[in-house]
């Protein structure tokens, strides 16, 4: 989860860094914080940065550009991410909405239990945006499945099962072009009629898996070393 907080004051931005840190720190293994205390050195680097902030804490009053023309210039630059204003005045609600801002925080007059209300519905909204799905289709019936949600997929001859966390559906495809697909999702190749999510790993046996539901998966001989390996790095992380 990658955070900025651009404001003048370098003491409002540690302490919204320390707000921030303490909030989420239980959410996620690695929260990056960009600072700024100016509008123009922050759009000048992020026409550089190739990590674009998921959330935007951006002061209003800034002396060399408000916080308002800081946000439209990077809706224009296309920034999709939210932005939640920071200021003392009650002034510019209108004009921070106009560039669709998530949230308008009053310094003075936010308690810590509402700054993290706020923190955490911004979070939970990139994440539901920035959410993988992948699209199945089969005699007309067509089914988009969140990929975090998926535990397995079993090829039975022509046919393809993916096993999820609302059931399972069948379609025609191979395993062996789902799991070029999904090799960068984490999903690995564990016997040649299996295809796992590692994130529901929590077993491993010498020719069998464990999955979080319970269910026991072979393991195929080719493909022992690489489903061993997988474990391992899960195991040390």
């Amino acid at each position: 989860m990658i955070i900025a907080i651009c404001d003048d004051n370098k003491a409002e931005i540690n302490k919204y860094c320390n707000k921030i840190t303490n909030i989420l720190k239980n959410d996620f293994t690695n929260i990056i914080i960009q600072t700024y205390t100016s509008g123009k050195q922050m759009l000048f680097e992020f026409d550089s940065k190739e990590k674009i902030p998921d959330i935007l804490f951006l002061d209003i009053f800034m002396p060399d550009m408000s916080g308002v023309e800081v946000a439209n210039q990077l809706r224009t630059k296309n920034f999709n991410g939210e932005i939640i204003f920071l200021t003392q005045s009650e002034d510019y609600w209108q004009p921070a909405f106009d560039v669709h801002a998530y949230h308008y925080i009053l310094k003075n007059d936010c308690s810590e239990e509402k700054f993290g209300e706020i923190l955490q519905d911004a979070v939970k909204t990139v994440l539901e945006k920035n959410e993988d799905y992948i699209l199945f289709s089969s005699y007309g019936e067509t089914l988009s499945i969140r990929l975090r949600d998926i535990y397995y997929f079993e090829v039975r001859g022509r046919i393809i099962v993916v096993f999820y966390s609302e059931g399972s559906f069948e379609f025609y495809s191979s395993l062996s072009k789902l799991e070029e697909q999904l090799s960068q999702r984490n999903f690995v190749r564990i016997h040649r009629s299996y295809l796992v999510s590692e994130n529901y790993v929590v077993k491993f046996f010498y020719n069998s898996v464990i999955l979080k539901n319970n269910t026991k998966l072979p393991v195929g001989r080719t493909y022992k070393n690489i489903v061993s390996k997988m474990f391992k790095k899960g195991a040390s992380s």
